[in-house]
C-alpha cells in the first residue's frame, strides 16, 4: 500500500487555508499548514513534505524569498527539489517569471479553482516523481560506470575531433584524454595503431560500429588498455559508443592464464601446456621416437608434515633446478602434480636399454640441505615410448604415469618401469593379462560401482557416477588403471563401454522407481566417441530401460573433443538435441580448456583432482578454481570438484563457490545394492 502524501500550505489567509485544505483532504492528502514562510521552514525541516503550496504575499519574507531559502537547501536537504506551487493574485507576466526563476514548480491563481488546484498538484508530484526516479537512474548509471570503468566518446570523421565524457579524466586517471584522431593514435602503442586506425576507418566507410581494444599510453609510467565500442551514429558522419578501461580485467586474465598454464613454483608448465607442446613436437617430427617419462618424488608428505610446506616446496624448486640442468636441450619437461614430474625427449630407438635412463636420472637421487635439516630426495619413474606405446601425447602421459605409480608399488626395484612391461610384470613376474581381458565382458567379470555427488549446499545426492571394475577370478578386482590401457589397446572399450552404458540406465530405472532423483553420469571413451552414431545407439539403450534423458549425463575429457572439434561438435550438439546432459571430465588437464567450453553444448564442468588435492594449503590452487567457477558461472555451468577427500578441502571448495563435490569425504565407490541401501537409510532418517 502506497503512503499517503503530505502537503504543507503555507498562508496567513485563515479561508484560503481552510478551502484549500478541505479540498485536498478530501482526496487522500495529508495536511500541514504554516502561516508564514519561518514558521513553514522550521516545519520542513522536521517533517519534509511531498509538495508545497504556498502564497506570494506572506509577512515578513514573501513567498519568492521562502523559495530561494528552500533552493539554497536551507529547509534540509531533503527538501531543495521539492515541488512548490505558487498561489497569487497577480498575474502578470513579470510575477510569474519571477516565480519560475526563483525556483517556482508550477503557480496558480487566486481565488483558487479547487479543480483545477487539485490535477495542478497531481501533475507536480507526478512530474516530482519522475524527475526522482531518472535522478536516481542516473545516480545508478553513474555508480555502475565508475565500478565499470566505462565512459563515453564521440569520433567526427569529417574533422577528426574527439569528445569524451566529462568524468574521463578522472575515470582514466590521466590530466587529459587525446582531442582528435591523429593525437589517439600517436599515444597508442606502435603494433595497436593499424588495428585502430582500421576500425575507426572500417567503422565510418561501412556505416557500422567499432569495436576494438588497444594499448594507450595516457601516462608515463604504465599503460592502459581501452576498449572502444560503439554503434552507428545518429548522424551519418559521426560515431558514439562507449570505451572501457579493461586493464585491469586483462592482467587479471594473463594471471589466470599463466596460472593455468605454469606452475608458478617451478616456472614449469602444468600438464595442459605440456600436453600440448608435446604434442606439437610429435607432429612437427613425425618419424622421431620419444620417450616420456614421469618422475615422482618420494617422501614429499613426510617432508611437508616434519618440516612444513616451505621445506616441501623448497625441495620441488631444488629437484626442478636440477632436472633441467641434466637434461639436453631438446627435452620438455614440466610439472604434472604436486609431486610428479614428466620429462619428453628424442630418443635414437624406441627399444634402448632401460639402464640409458637409469644413468640419466641418477644424479637425481641426492641429498639436499632443508631448514638446517639434510634430506635425501629419492623417487620412481615411469616411461612411455612414442610411437610403440601410443601415437597421442595424452595417452603417452597417462601410461608414463601409470608406469611410474607401478614402479613406486614395487618399491623402486627397478627405479625405472617401462610401459610396455607393466602386463608381464607381477608379483611373481610372471602374470600377463591381455588374454584374460578379452574373456572378461563374456564371463560377466566387469561390474560398476558408483561414486555418489553432493550438493555443497548441502540436501540430497542428486548425482552419481558410475564407475567401471574388473574382478578377475584369480587375482581379484584389478585397478582401473592396468585393465582400461588394455581395453584400448585390444579395441575392446567401444564395446564394454557400451555394456557400462546398459548396466548403468538398467541400474537408474531401479533406482527412479524408489524415487532417489538421481543423475547418472557415465563416461564415453575415445573410440565410442569417433562413432558416428553415438547419438542413436545412447538413445536406443535410454529407451530400453525407459530412462529419461535428462537423467543421464554424458562425460567426455577435453583432450578426446579436441581431436577433431568439428566432428566432436556435430555428435554433442545430437546429443544435446536428444536430451542428454553433457559434462566435461577432468576440466583443466587438456590443451584446449577456454575454447571447448566456448565451442561445445555443456552443462557441467568437472574439476580434474589434481586441483582438488592442494586447495587447502596452495593459495595458487584456489585461485585457479575461483577462476574455473566464476567462468561457468557466466557460461550457466555446474562445478563439480572431484576427488574430495577432506573436510578442509570441502571448506575451500564451498568458499569458492563449487556447487557439488564426489570422493571419499562423502563416501568411497560403491557396488549398487550397497549404494541403494544407503540412499535408502537417507531417506528414512529424512522422513
Amino acid at each position: 500500500m502506497l503512503r499517503p502524501q503530505t502537503i504543507l500550505i503555507v498562508d496567513d489567509d485563515p479561508t484560503i487555508q481552510l478551502m484549500t485544505s478541505a479540498g485536498l483532504s478530501k482526496n487522500g492528502y495529508i495536511i500541514q499548514q504554516a502561516d508564514n514562510a519561518d514558521q513553514a521552514l522550521a516545519s520542513m525541516q522536521t517533517d519534509a513534505p511531498d509538495l508545497v503550496l504556498a502564497s506570494v504575499n506572506l509577512p515578513g519574507r514573501d513567498g519568492f524569498a521562502f523559495i530561494e531559502t528552500v533552493r539554497l537547501g536551507q529547509a534540509g536537504p531533503a527538501n531543495r527539489d521539492v515541488p512548490i506551487l505558487i498561489l497569487t493574485a497577480l498575474d502578470d507576466t513579470p510575477s510569474i517569471h519571477r516565480a519560475f526563476t526563483v525556483g517556482a514548480t508550477d503557480f496558480i491563481t487566486k481565488p483558487v479553482n479547487l479543480a483545477l488546484l487539485i490535477e495542478r498538484v497531481k501533475y507536480a508530484l507526478a512530474a516530482a516523481e519522475r524527475a526522482q526516479a531518472l535522478a536516481d537512474a542516473q545516480i545508478e548509471q553513474a555508480t555502475a560506470c565508475r565500478m565499470a570503468r566505462l565512459g563515453f566518446w564521440r569520433y567526427d570523421p569529417a574533422t577528426g575531433h574527439l569528445q569524451w565524457s566529462a568524468e574521463a579524466a578522472d575515470l582514466l586517471e590521466c590530466e587529459g584524454l587525446p582531442a582528435s584522431r591523429e593525437a589517439l593514435i600517436e599515444q597508442t602503442a606502435d603494433n595497436d595503431r593499424y588495428r585502430l586506425e582500421a576500425a575507426l576507418d572500417s567503422a565510418v566507410a561501412g556505416g557500422r560500429g567499432v569495436d576494438v581494444e588497444f594499448t594507450l599510453w595516457l601516462r608515463d609510467d604504465q599503460p592502459t588498455i581501452l576498449r572502444l565500442q560503439s554503434e552507428a551514429g545518429a548522424g551519418p558522419s559521426w560515431l558514439i559508443g562507449a570505451f572501457q578501461d579493461v586493464t585491469a580485467l586483462r592482467a587479471f586474465e594473463d594471471r589466470a592464464r599463466y596460472l593455468a598454464e605454469y606452475d608458478e613454483l617451478t616456472d614449469l608448465p602444468r600438464r595442459r601446456l605440456f600436453n600440448r607442446l608435446l604434442g606439437d613436437r610429435i607432429r612437427q617430427h613425425g618419424r622421431q621416437h620419444w620417450s616420456i617419462t614421469a618422475i615422482g618424488l618420494t617422501g614429499l608428505s613426510r617432508v611437508n608434515t616434519l618440516l612444513g610446506i616451505n621445506a616441501g616446496d623448497q625441495v620441488v624448486a631444488t629437484f626442478a633446478q636440477r632436472l633441467k640442468e641434466i637434461l639436453p636441450r631438446n627435452a620438455l619437461v614440466g610439472r604434472l602434480e604436486i609431486d610428479t614430474f614428466v620429462v619428453a625427449a628424442p630418443v635414437a630407438a624406441v627399444d634402448g636399454p632401460a639402464d640409458t635412463h637409469e644413468q640419466w636420472l641418477a644424479p637425481l637421487a641426492r641429498s639436499l640441505s632443508v631448514a638446517g635439516e639434510e634430506v635425501f630426495v629419492d623417487f620412481s619413474a615411469g616411461t612411455s615410448l612414442h610411437p610403440d606405446d601410443a601415437s597421442d601425447a595424452d595417452t603417452l602421459i597417462s601410461h608414463a604415469q601409470q608406469a611410474q605409480q607401478f614402479s613406486r608399488s614395487r618399491r623402486g626395484q627397478p627405479r625405472v618401469m617401462f610401459y610396455r612391461d607393466i602386463g608381464a610384470v607381477d608379483e611373481t613376474g610372471v602374470l600377463s593379462l591381455e588374454s584374460d581381458i578379452r574373456k572378461a565382458l563374456g564371463e560377466a567379470q566387469f561390474f560398476l560401482v558408483y561414486q555418489l555427488q553432493q550438493p555443497l549446499s548441502g540436501g540430497r545426492f542428486n548425482g552419481v557416477e558410475a564407475l567401471l571394475r574388473w574382478r578377475h577370478p584369480v587375482h581379484g578386482v584389478i585397478p582401473p588403471a592396468r585393465f582400461i590401457p588394455l581395453l584400448e589397446e585390444n579395441g575392446l572399450i567401444a564395446e564394454v563401454g557400451e555394456w557400462v552404458l546398459d548396466e548403468a540406465c538398467r541400474q537408474l530405472a531401479i533406482w527412479h522407481e524408489s524415487d532417489a532423483g538421481l543423475v547418472m553420469g557415465v563416461n564415453i571413451s575415445a573410440q565410442q566417441f569417433e562413432r558416428g552414431d553415438l547419438a542413436e545407439r545412447i538413445t536406443r539403450i535410454a529407451r530400453r530401460h525407459h530412462i529419461d534423458p535428462r537423467t543421464l549425463e554424458l562425460e567426455i575429457t577435453e583432450s578426446m573433443a579436441m581431436q577433431d572439434p568439428d566432428a566432436s561438435q556435430r555428435t554433442l550438439e545430437k546429443l544435446r538435441a536428444a536430451g542428454f546432459r553433457l559434462a566435461i571430465d577432468d576440466f583443466g588437464t587438456g590443451h584446449s580448456s577456454y575454447e571447448s567450453l566456448l565451442r561445445f553444448p555443456m552443462d557441467t564442468l568437472k574439476i580434474d583432482r589434481r586441483f582438488i588435492e592442494a586447495v587447502a594449503d596452495d593459495p595458487r590452487n584456489r585461485s585457479v578454481i575461483r577462476s574455473m567457477t566464476l567462468l561457468a558461472d557466466g557460461l550457466g555451468l555446474k562445478t563439480v570438484a572431484e576427488g574430495v577427500e577432506t573436510q578442509r578441502q570441502r571448506d575451500y571448495l564451498h568458499a569458492l563457490e563449487i556447487d557439488a563435490i564426489q570422493g571419499f569425504l562423502i563416501h568411497r565407490p560403491m557396488e549398487a545394492d550397497a549404494c541403494a541401501g544407503l540412499l535408502a537409510a537417507l531417506s528414512e532418517e529424512e522422513d
